[in-house]
């Protein structure tokens, strides 16, 4: 796989084009994986893509951050005019005075032709250096129980806190899930 050297981070008004990429790249996890995103079958292409422009319009009032990456990898998803989206992450900074260190990382979605190649590792990674350099020292996320990711999180310096059972509809079949929460302190890492 041919991925730059760092994830890059959005920026709306170079990279709004890619929001259909990322659209795209979030269905094709609901609807492989079943992955727990937001949205249950019949999938509205329209309305996912909507939901990513609400969140580059959070990256424009400073609420946000979205970081992704791009191969050359054919295999993956959603091919942009600039590759491939090989993955994507989100870091949402909640406004909060008693809180202004604390960040949640959402929607981290890595192409199925891309995985296991440490797109997750390096999108993490910068996600992290982000935080750190906004002041986001605590950070938080949650993953379905017993997916994939709920296993990678630890091996990243993730504190699980616990479950919260019958959390998520799944897409698969409407079934209730599951939902594993962890933390990282980013002051001590």
């Amino acid at each position: 796989m041919d991925l730059p050297l760092q994830p890059i981070l959005y920026n709306p008004g170079t990279h709004a084009h890619l929001i259909p990429h990322f659209a795209s790249l979030h269905a094709t996890c609901i609807i492989q994986d079943h992955t727990i995103v937001n949205f249950i079958p019949p999938l509205a292409p329209s309305r996912i893509e909507s939901w990513w422009q609400a969140r580059a319009l959070e990256v424009t009032n400073g609420s946000r951050d979205i970081l992704f990456l791009l191969s050359s990898n054919s295999h993956a998803s959603s091919q942009s005019k600039d590759g491939v989206v090989a993955g994507v992450v989100m870091l949402n900074k909640p406004e909060a005075e008693t809180g202004p260190f604390r960040g949640l990382v959402e929607k981290l979605l890595v192409a199925p032709g891309c995985r296991r190649q440490g797109v997750a590792r390096c999108l993490m990674a910068a996600l992290e250096n982000v935080a750190r350099r906004g002041g986001r020292t605590l950070l938080m996320l949650d993953t379905e129980t017993g997916s994939p990711a709920e296993g990678m999180y630890p091996q990243l310096g993730y504190t699980k806190i616990g479950v919260i059972p019958k959390y998520s509809i799944s897409p698969k079949d409407g079934s209730l899930k599951s939902e594993t929460f962890f933390y990282k302190d980013l002051r001590s890492s």
